[in-house]
């Protein structure tokens, strides 16, 4: 049987619908936030939700809350409850494990194992700051929102790594997607099409995440660079050695100082190594011949790369942080159309393929980059955190072009015609 005929989602059968209308909530009955513990409770909600016109806030710890728009949201469907480490082997690299499972969970049990999930997600808690700092977030938010951390870089991003999950549509639909191997993941990739969807689409419950075995060691090489266009030229060339860099930050001066990392150089370019120790020692020798860097070890080189990870530099400070994904290549030119005025505080991650900003004229720093960012005609700048602006002033999602838009909204009506689910979390109007 196809995979056309077994899937009811009607994007899978060629689906051109549109978003339907919402229908009217029933008069003098509102709904009230439900706490579900299964993907029977989340189907019940969904019906209800669908069958009053009312609409959904599709939430975890709470700690990813502050990403995308206000959701007009009539009640909050809560499935934090909906934890716990199904099914792990270790021998097969795969875990199953519940969408609102805690991270410090998922990673308690991998490190048992000598494993890892291989796209170091980050703790959006911490990024957020304020009451949420403490929020470690749920593996289900990670894999919604697509979150990936330093070795995104060289190992691939969160979407590469979920073999499958079941989830409950916006219809109130049942739908499974991928399996427990990798040669089960066939037919339409919906894993690739929940990855960032940000709970608009459909609520997931079991997730299945490939792992890897976790380095033995790590090392880090500092090297202090002139300029910003400097650093991604050294960067570039590391990793056009055969040593295997695996991560690879940018910190100006200031923020490297805080870090006690400071090279004396206007910025200093980080790059970490991974793996048997023996070879980890030769590798950065190596590198240190060829640049006249300095390195640090575990564990002052783990605690440095967990700060980078959370984005911790900036997000101590009271400011709103924006995140910008470019080509590495173009990271210079991003970073130079900035104004000194402007009082910017900025790192770079991903060989400077991740940028983060963080200013109080969050205004005039999103329209200069968001302009910077149409010109390149690639990447985006996204408001991650609010705090002299808020969403209502600025899209926080970078505003799609209209051929775009309407792709995102037939997916949209494809998975939830009715927009019970997180409706307008990511664009206005889907």
């Amino acid at each position: 049987m196809s995979i056309k005929a077994r899937c009811r989602i009607p994007i899978c059968q060629g689906s051109d619908q549109s978003l339907a209308t919402q229908p009217t909530p029933t008069a003098g009955i509102p709904m009230t936030d439900v706490i579900a513990t299964s993907l029977a409770d989340v189907k019940d909600a969904v019906e209800s939700a669908i069958a009053a016109g009312h609409r959904l806030e599709v939430r975890g710890t709470g700690s990813k809350s502050n990403l995308g728009r206000e959701c007009n949201a009539d009640a909050a469907l809560d499935v934090s409850k909906m934890a716990g480490i199904v099914d792990y082997q270790p021998e097969e690299l795969v875990m199953t494990l519940r969408a609102g499972t805690p991270m410090d969970e998922v990673e308690a049990a991998l490190a048992d194992a000598r494993q890892m999930l291989a796209f170091e997600p980050p703790r959006m808690g911490r990024i957020s700051g304020g009451p949420r700092s403490e929020l470690q977030g749920t593996i289900g938010g990670i894999v919604a929102a697509n979150l990936s951390g330093p070795r995104r870089l060289t190992a691939g991003a969160t979407r590469d790594y979920l073999l499958g999950f079941e989830a409950i549509s916006g219809r109130g639909e049942l739908f499974k997607s991928g399996g427990r191997v990798m040669k089960n993941v066939t037919g339409y990739d919906l894993s690739k099409l929940m990855c960032g969807s940000f709970g608009t689409l459909a609520v997931m419950d079991e997730i299945t995440l490939k792992t890897l075995p976790a380095p033995e060691t790590s090392q880090s090489l500092l090297v202090a660079c002139a300029d910003f266009a400097a650093a991604t030229k050294t960067i570039a060339q590391i990793f056009a050695t055969p040593h295997e860099p695996g991560a690879a930050a940018i910190l100006p001066q200031s923020i490297a100082a805080e870090e006690a990392v400071d090279t004396g150089g206007a910025f200093t370019a980080i790059i970490r190594l991974e793996g048997i120790e023996a070879s980890v020692y030769d590798r950065i020798a190596n590198l240190q011949a060829m640049t006249g860097g300095e390195t640090i070890a575990k564990p002052a080189s783990e605690t440095l790369w967990q700060r980078i990870r959370d984005v911790q530099p900036l997000a101590e400070k009271p400011h709103d942080l924006w995140k910008v994904s470019c080509a590495p290549s173009d990271a210079p030119r991003l970073v130079e159309s900035l104004d000194s005025a402007m009082g910017v505080r900025f790192m770079a991650d991903w060989a400077g393929g991740l940028l983060w900003f963080g200013a109080s004229r969050s205004r005039d720093l999103g329209n200069r980059l968001r302009a910077v960012v149409a010109e390149l005609d690639s990447g985006f700048a996204m408001l991650v955190r609010d705090v002299a602006v808020t969403r209502d002033e600025i899209a926080p999602f970078q505003p799609l072009p209209a051929p775009l838009f309407e792709l995102h909204k037939r997916v949209k009506a494809s998975f939830d015609p009715r927009g019970v689910l997180n409706y307008g979390r990511m664009h206005s109007g889907i």
